[in-house]
């Protein structure tokens, strides 16, 4: 028994060592690196900004590509390019890897699934944290090949992550252009509540009317002041009721009601007068309304033009950091690791079987 077996692995072994040498396909490995930029990210002002607005955003757009590369959709782009569904199914394929239309196999069915199976297992991405670089690399029997569907990966998943974008801010511009009606409706709504207001109360601003009766009511009070000296002086020297005394008394008690009336219309006493104090509040509450309707329009129309000028331009661009390679020799299979591990494994299988058939023979003796 243990010489079949030792037959049956030194067999399995050979076979195993040529179809590795002899039949196993030779892929050439195409490379490529690149990196995503972020044209309308502000420049970092510290370091701190620098790893939240560069680091991080070009992560996620990293993984979103890598993803993206390796999806169906990318699978049927460079199938109708590269007619990859016919060379995972023909002999340029060993005939382990080899799709066929009628197998009882189900992985080596030739199925959209096990195409774009296969297509993954030849794309190799590797994303580097420190660079933010992603190097993407594609492994095919013809070295030409690999190196077009390279470029071609880069193109397409650059032009879609724009598509992407794109699509973003048109929805975001519908969203604007509406916001953008709202407030210039909310801004010329603000503007006649307060040609309304002036109107109804006869003022253009109350805060000059206010200035206004400041200053007469000043006026009188310097006047009353003079006019006061002048009747307690002439007193002194002449009669109590003089008509001279009379004159200025009188003038006197006139400037006092004025001053009174005056007083009276800046505090509103009057049971229809509005206390201009109060107009002044309610015309400051009207011009800060419209102050900040306009402010909001004013910025919703940058906002608006800004989003009007993202649509019209690639915001995220593939700065390609080195070409995509022609290789001159082929990447894989490493034969001589393959063989080796061949080699551990059936030999770590014939160790197993040997202790068993020992253990069993021991526990039958």
């Amino acid at each position: 028994m243990k010489i079949i077996l030792k037959l049956f692995f030194i067999l399995a072994l050979i076979l195993s060592i040529t179809y590795v040498i002899l039949y196993e396909t030779e892929r050439f490995q195409s490379n490529s690196t690149i990196t995503i930029r972020d044209l309308s990210q502000k420049q970092a002002t510290n370091s701190f900004d620098m790893i939240l607005s560069q680091t991080s955003p070009v992560m996620q757009d990293s993984k979103l590509l890598e993803l993206y590369i390796r999806s169906e959709d990318m699978f049927v782009y460079l199938n109708k390019e590269h007619n990859l569904s016919h060379y995972y199914s023909s002999k340029q394929m060993d005939p382990l890897r080899r799709l066929k239309q009628n197998t009882p196999l189900p992985f080596q069915k030739l199925t959209k699934e096990n195409l774009v199976r296969e297509y993954n297992n030849d794309l190799f991405i590797i994303y580097d944290t420190a660079s933010t670089a992603l190097q993407v690399s594609f492994a095919h029997a013809d070295p030409k090949v690999a190196q077009t569907i390279v470029q071609n990966i880069l193109t397409y998943a650059g032009n879609t992550l724009n598509r992407l974008e794109r699509e973003n801010a048109q929805v975001a511009l519908h969203f604007l252009e509406k916001h953008v009606n709202e407030s210039r409706k909310s801004f010329v709504a603000s503007v006649k509540k307060m040609i309304e207001y002036q109107n109804q109360n006869n003022t253009f601003d109350p805060n000059l009317d206010v200035k206004s009766k400041s200053t007469i009511l000043a006026n009188l009070e310097s006047e009353l002041i003079k006019k006061t000296v002048e009747f307690q002086s002439g007193g002194k020297f002449m009669i109590k009721n003089s008509a001279e005394q009379k004159i200025a008394k009188n003038m006197i008690s006139n400037l006092k009601k004025e001053i009174k009336r005056v007083k009276g219309e800046i505090a509103g006493t009057g049971k229809d007068v509005k206390e201009l104090n109060q107009a002044v509040f309610d015309f400051e509450i009207l011009r800060n309304n419209i102050d900040f309707a306009k402010e909001v329009y004013k910025k919703s129309l940058e906002k608006l033009e800004e989003l009007r000028t993202e649509v019209n331009q690639n915001i995220k661009n593939l700065l390609v950091i080195n070409e995509a390679s022609l290789a001159e020799e082929y990447t894989y299979p490493n034969k001589t690791k393959s063989i080796f591990t061949i080699f551990i494994i059936l030999g770590f299988l014939y160790s197993i079987l040997i202790s068993i058939l020992t253990l069993l023979r021991d526990h039958r003796d």
